[in-house]
């Protein structure tokens, strides 16, 4: 398990370790510190590399390499985002050139304890920005650390020194009286200084907020944050970026835009969505030196991370005397004239991960045009003249029913959905314009005989909870737990880190997948995928394998490609049995 915290937990998780197992919270602190040190000391120690020559480091087992990979091509002086920057000075405009072509591809690293050893001493300019608080205080912790490690180190202290206390102060004094360079920065203080040291930056090291912040950031250390970003150097953050909600991982006014987030102990739930993610960039896992297991017993965790190995022991070896009805009989309830291929994809989705037989149930005057493309998928018609009679005979041994992709939304189709969707007491999968038929009656589906997967995308479950795409995306967590309650179905939430929440109030995120699956189709092959996978899994297993092969489908696209784009939704049906094939050998389906 690959746990995920809430704010409020991991303000448990910190108080539970101190006062309950007696670790003293300087201690912690160091731990946080000295985990986010040798992060940064590999990082340092790649772009070194890359200048000399020698080998960069590469990515933990099963995962993408990480952003240290090819920082080491970059030239020396760091490197962060595009974006309306002005031209930067000193003729670094090469540089600033190679960031913005930059791929940014936000992989998860869990770094193991006690860390990761970097040659010393280190060669880097590095500037550290430290707040009053607990985060300012593993700030100083970083900045002690690679100063001890050969760093050219200069801390700034957004607040007055005398504001700084407890664990953060005994931190301070440490770094100052050994002998650190710090410059105050108070309110009203003039921001230039710190300007440029940042010019002749390798990395600036954000430690402004961490996780405990719930107020917009704004005046003197929104004008801060506004200096870290408009940098040219590498931008680390320190448990999340500065100015993120660590919960629904949206921006709380300014808010830092990190290259690479050292996050302690646990991942951070606001770090895992869209708008988290680009923020944040490549997040690090360090621990605090404390076992997990009794802790996590007593604080719980929000969500779980879908693990490959997880899915992989889901997807068990058939006997050699399975027949095509035990592989799974689904049914595709799809298509209409103008729109047969959201019928085709998700159909073919459904083989070739693995269902025996699928046949795609459409309306009668669509089904000659379906024949006519179709070799190994089935077709029977929907009369509209008799509806429910026809729906019923289709529906007569099926094993699950995926519902929705291209059927249309007049008033024939609004019968077959409650029809179905209502009526029938099997696992449907239901997408697309099935989803938008319970538009202003979402609550109908907490009455469905049988189990029910929904898929919606941000703009379904917006419609569905009555508020705009934008909304659900500000708060994906909150919006899919309240569908969940609304619908008593499994919600899937699609989009980057796509979310899968369950009944039992249990939650699941992805973290695999890249910008190729933003394709037409792509939503339609997985509501296949799923329900294919559900005729031998249990729902939520079926939903969380289904998402997560889907994801590395994109990945292994892009890894034989070089792509982030052009990606046709077929391909990735295409790739799904050899996904298959390696997650059930406990494979890494990146490596093979």
């Amino acid at each position: 398990m690959i746990p995920v915290l809430s704010r409020a937990q991991m303000r448990a998780y910190d108080k539970h370790a101190i006062h309950q197992c007696h670790v003293p919270g300087v201690v912690l602190m160091e731990n946080a510190g000295r985990g986010a040190a040798d992060v940064i000391s590999v990082i340092i120690e790649a772009r070194t590399a890359g200048r000399t020559g020698a080998p960069a480091l590469p990515g933990a087992p099963g995962q993408a390499p990480p952003r240290a990979l090819w920082l080491a091509t970059l030239p020396s002086g760091g490197g962060r985002r595009s974006g309306s920057v002005p031209p930067p000075p000193n003729g670094r405009r090469d540089a600033e050139d190679a960031r913005a072509a930059r791929v940014r591809a936000f992989p998860v690293r869990h770094v193991p304890s006690p860390g990761q050893p970097a040659t010393y001493p280190l060669s880097a300019r590095v500037v550290v920005v430290c707040g009053a608080g607990n985060n300012g205080g593993d700030g100083f912790v970083v900045a002690r650390h690679l100063l001890a490690r050969g760093a050219e180190v200069q801390v700034f202290l957004a607040a007055p020194s005398e504001k700084v206390t407890g664990d953060s102060r005994i931190n301070h004094d440490a770094y100052v009286d050994l002998g650190g360079a710090l410059t105050e920065l108070p309110p009203g203080a003039s921001l230039a200084p710190l300007e440029a040291a940042l010019a002749e930056a390798d990395l600036v090291v954000d430690a402004l907020f961490g996780t405990g912040l719930d107020r917009p950031i704004e005046g003197h250390l929104a004008d801060v944050i506004g200096v870290l970003n408009t940098a040219t150097c590498l931008c680390i953050a320190l448990d999340v970026p500065s100015g993120l909600d660590a919960d629904s991982g949206a921006p709380l006014g300014a808010a830092v835009q990190a290259d690479e987030t050292v996050t302690f102990g646990h991942l951070k739930i606001g770090l895992l969505t869209p708008e988290g993610a680009r923020l944040a960039g490549n997040v690090h896992v360090v621990d605090l030196g404390v076992p997990d297991g009794p802790i996590l017993a007593q604080v719980g965790h929000v969500a779980e991370v879908i693990r490959k190995e997880t899915v992989g022991a889901h997807l068990r070896p058939r006997e050699a005397s399975v027949y095509k009805h035990q592989a799974g009989n689904v049914l595709v309830i799809a298509g209409s004239s103008g729109k047969l291929g959201a019928a085709l994809l998700t159909a073919r989705a459904a083989m070739r991960t693995g269902a025996g037989l699928v046949t795609i149930c459409t309306w009668a005057d669509a089904v000659p045009a379906m024949e006519s493309r179709v070799v190994e998928l089935m077709t029977t018609p929907i009369d509209p003249a008799r509806i429910e009679a026809s729906l019923d005979a289709a529906l007569a041994g099926r094993r699950a029913v995926a519902i929705g992709p291209g059927l249309g939304l007049d008033d024939r189709a609004r019968a077959a959905v409650d029809h179905v969707v209502l009526g029938w007491d099997g696992l449907k999968v239901v997408d697309a314009d099935a989803l938008t038929h319970f538009v202003g009656r979402a609550e109908a589906l907490a009455t469905a005989r049988g189990r029910l997967i929904l898929t919606p995308h941000s703009g379904e479950l917006g419609r569905l909870l009555g508020r705009s795409a934008r909304a659900i995306e500000a708060d994906r967590f909150g919006a899919v737990r309240e569908a969940v309650a609304l619908t008593r179905a499994i919600v899937l939430l699609k989009g980057a880190r796509t979310v899968i929440a369950l009944p039992d109030g249990r939650m699941f995120i992805c973290m695999a997948g890249n910008p190729a699956l933003a394709t037409a189709g792509s939503g339609d092959v997985l509501t296949g995928m799923i329900a294919a996978l559900s005729c031998s899994m249990d729902p939520s297993a079926a939903a969380s394998a289904g998402v997560l092969i889907h994801a590395l489908a994109g990945d292994v696209w892009r890894a034989r490609t070089g792509s982030d784009r052009g990606l046709l939704a077929s391909e990735i049906a295409e790739l799904v049995p050899g996904l298959i094939a390696s997650l059930a050998a406990g494979e890494d389906p990146l490596s093979v």
